[in-house]
């Protein structure tokens, strides 16, 4: 008579059929293991800015796994950069600067130095499409209190400006973005 197996017992004859996982198979799984943990512990440090508790969500892990974890968080902080989230930039910065060990401050104060540089370009335009609205007036004799500022972020022109101003920084930017996922 034929013995019962249980369905483990079956599982565990088919899976020594199989063999060991190749290291590039091993470390496939353990990327698609950490990849949710990296983006994870990204998303809430981008909402909670708390930088013991990343590094806290980093430290829980075994070496191999901590380091993998790392680098999706740094991808994952990276992505983040860009020049329409200036009110997160030092957040992001402090972050990068959390899981590289500071090894990144170089390139980090290179990003601040764009993003100021994209500030002053932007206020330049901003300051000379003013400059050119409050002479329209003046031509028209239009003064006083009846006018207030020209509210220039509502014209379309506003946003090609932008986009025209951004371009340059955009590509540094990227070039940097790139330096720091290496």
């Amino acid at each position: 008579m034929e013995e019962l197996r249980s369905s483990w017992e079956i599982a565990r004859e088919k899976a020594d059929k199989l063999g060991e996982l190749s290291p590039g198979e091993q470390r496939r799984q353990r990327e698609d293991r950490c990849r949710p943990i990296g983006k994870a512990l990204a998303e809430r440090y981008l909402g909670e800015t708390d930088i013991l508790h990343l590094e806290a969500g980093i430290s829980g892990y075994g070496a191999e796994d901590k380091e993998l974890i790392r680098q999706i968080v740094l991808q994952q902080l990276v992505e983040h950069i860009d020049l329409k989230n200036d009110f997160i930039l030092e957040s992001i910065c402090h972050g990068i600067l959390a899981v590289t060990n500071n090894n990144a401050a170089g390139i980090i104060d290179r990003v601040r130095e764009i993003f100021q540089q994209y500030r002053e370009a932007v206020e330049v335009e901003r300051q000379n499409i003013e400059k050119a609205g409050d002479e329209i007036l003046h031509r028209q004799r239009i003064s006083g209190t009846a006018v207030g500022r020209i509210n220039i972020r509502v014209r379309e022109e506003w946003q090609e400006i932008l986009d025209k101003t951004a371009q340059p920084f955009e590509e540094a930017l990227g070039n940097l973005k790139r330096e720091l996922q290496q």
